[in-house]
């Protein structure tokens, strides 16, 4: 028999990706069919990411990926703006996010900004017909959904389950 926690987490895990996925594929899709899909991934992959345990841990997590996806969109929309793809400039834009992440004191959220960074560069190589600084705002908003929609389970999951999860 299952415990009351895996239950729980289980049930949380399956609402924020049906959520976060219908969520994040039409947001996009008001904007770029082509990259709906993306849209949804990317939002339910934001929202498992940040799932815990403890609501207090999912509500902190969701605020590092918010900041980090903030950083990784913003230098890798500019890099594309200003240059052309390449190996060496996709290196750069992912050294600089490690940078900015020292410089801003928050080592913590260098993984997130680097992947972010990758995501927003490759699918701009890949999908052609969109702009930059486009697809980097469809990927931050992305994000948004996905912890959002994570944090919006956790804490309705406290009140479903009875559960103190903040200790």
């Amino acid at each position: 028999m299952f415990k009351s926690h895996i239950f729980r987490a289980v049930l949380e895990n399956f609402i924020v990706a049906v959520v976060a996925y219908i969520l994040g594929y039409y947001f996009t899709a008001m904007f770029h069919v082509g990259t709906a899909e993306v849209g949804g991934l990317w939002s339910v992959i934001s929202g498992v990411f940040v799932m815990s345990e403890k609501e207090s841990l999912t509500v902190r997590s969701a605020r590092i990926r918010i900041k980090a996806s903030f950083i990784g969109c913003l230098i890798a929309g500019l890099y594309l703006y200003f240059f052309s793809f390449s190996v060496f400039g996709f290196a750069i834009a992912i050294a600089l996010g490690v940078f900015a992440c020292h410089i801003l004191r928050i080592p913590d959220h260098i993984k997130t900004a680097s992947i972010t960074i990758a995501v927003v560069v490759i699918i701009s190589v890949i999908v052609q017909d969109i702009g930059p600084v486009a697809n980097a705002a469809l990927r931050f908003a992305e994000s948004v959904i996905g912890s959002v929609t994570a944090v919006a389970v956790g804490l309705a999951g406290m009140y479903v389950f009875k559960v103190n999860k903040t200790e």
